[in-house]
This record gives C-alpha cells, structure tokens and sequence, in this order.
C-alpha cells in the first residue's frame, strides 16, 4: 500500500516537474497577459529574433514569480494545468484536471497540502469512509513524504522552460511579427522547419514570455510575471481530519 501511495503522490508532482516537457506547448487562440505588461507601451523598433530571445531569456531569468496555465497533451494524455509561486519555492499552488478530475496540490514553506476527489482517495487509500472524509479537503503530506518531493518550485520549472524546452536561438527563423495577446503588443517568435514551436514575448521592452505553443503537445500562458497570487496555510475547515497519506 506504501508504495501505491507513494506513485499517485509521485504522479502529481512529477507533473508540475515535467511542465517545461510541454512548453512546446495546441495553436489556438490568444491567452492572457499580466497587468505590467499590459501597461507598457509597445517598443516601436521590431527586434531581430535573437535580440528577442536573449531579452526573454534575461527576463525569465529575473523573474520572482510567475503564474502558468494551459490545456495541452503530454503522451496522449490531456491535461488542464495551472501553477504559480515564487521562485525561491516558498509558497506554490498546483492543480492539474485529467479530465476525471483535479489534484490541487498547495505548498506553504516546507509544508505541503493535497486536495482530490474521493475517487482518488479510493485508488490511494482503499477505503471508502477514509475517501468520504478527504474528499474535497486539504490532506497535509506528512514531513517524510514530502522530503521526496524533489525541488518543487516555480523556479525549478522556468530555468527547464529556459534552459531546455523552449527553442535555442539558432532554431528560431531570424524575423519576427508583430502581433498580440488579449489585446497586448507581442513579438511572435517562430522556429524553423523540423520544430514545431511558437513563442510569444511581449512588445513592451520586458521581453516576457507570454506563451509557447504548437500544434502537437497544446498551449502553455505565463502570467502574473512578479505578481503571482501566493499561497497560504488551509483554513481548519478545509483540511481533512483522518490523517490518510
């Protein structure tokens, strides 16, 4: 039974670990942006895709917190996701649908939180009555579970996101278009033939990430740059009063 808890556990984790494995994230419409971008006139001299792309790269890298949120497909399975935190990893909210239903994860300093619904507390734990009560409640994941949760912070996921999963410089097509997300001035970046991925960066001088897409694996928005909602301990009436994990 240890070990059964141990990978549903390992398995919602993991997919806010592997997020970046999707930021070649469906072309689609236009998502959000963050007020500050928003705010910002849009540069009036169109930058080369390189400049671009370096200004991103600094961007992400200086960023303190971030909000991503996407519809996408990773090894056939469809997934609606939506993170943010900080970067130093002291607060984090995670919830992920796999369209039968969403695992909300919550961390607050080293403490962690997991909310489900009965159906999987009964893969987890076996027992309906247990189910019944955790159902719809915050469980708080006991310290020696949570040691084995990795670097689970927002920072992990966007140096992947930059280091690793979004095109290198020399992929990208050298020009760049002028276009929009919900209304805000963005450069659109695209890669050349072989890849299959879009990136949009903001036109205000920031050079924000603002979304990945491709055709294969969905859409990925990154909002709330440096303004992510933060996190805080569950209210009483909200946490489970079995302890089940």
């Amino acid at each position: 039974m240890r070990h059964r808890r141990t990978s549903y556990l390992a398995l919602a984790i993991a997919i806010a670990l592997s997020l970046s494995a999707c930021a070649s994230s469906t072309a689609a419409g236009v998502g959000k942006t963050d007020g500050s971008s928003g705010a910002s006139p849009a540069a009036t001299t169109v930058p080369t895709a390189a400049e671009a792309y370096r200004l991103t790269q600094k961007s992400g890298a200086a960023a303190k917190s971030v909000q991503v949120v996407g519809d996408y497909t990773d090894q056939g399975q469809k997934l609606k996701l939506d993170v943010s935190g900080d970067r130093a990893g002291q607060t984090m909210r995670l919830s992920v649908n796999f369209g039968t239903g969403v695992i909300e994860i919550l961390k607050v300093n080293s403490d962690f939180y997991l909310k489900a619904d009965a159906a999987f507390w009964m893969r987890l734990n076996g027992s309906a009555q247990t189910a019944k009560m955790a159902a719809g409640k915050f469980v708080k994941v006991p310290a020696g579970s949570a040691a084995g949760m990795g670097d689970f912070r927002v920072g992990t996921l966007l140096d992947q996101v930059f280091a690793k999963d979004i095109p290198s410089e020399d992929k990208l097509n050298p020009t760049v278009q002028k276009t929009e997300v919900d209304g805000v001035p963005a450069w659109l970046l695209t890669a050349k033939a072989g890849e299959d991925t879009k990136l949009f960066v903001s036109a205000d001088g920031q050079g924000r990430l603002l979304r990945t897409e491709s055709t294969k694996n969905g859409t990925l928005d990154f909002t709330n740059w440096d303004s992510a909602p933060t996190t805080t301990t569950p209210p009483a009436d909200q946490l489970a009063k079995t302890p089940i994990l």
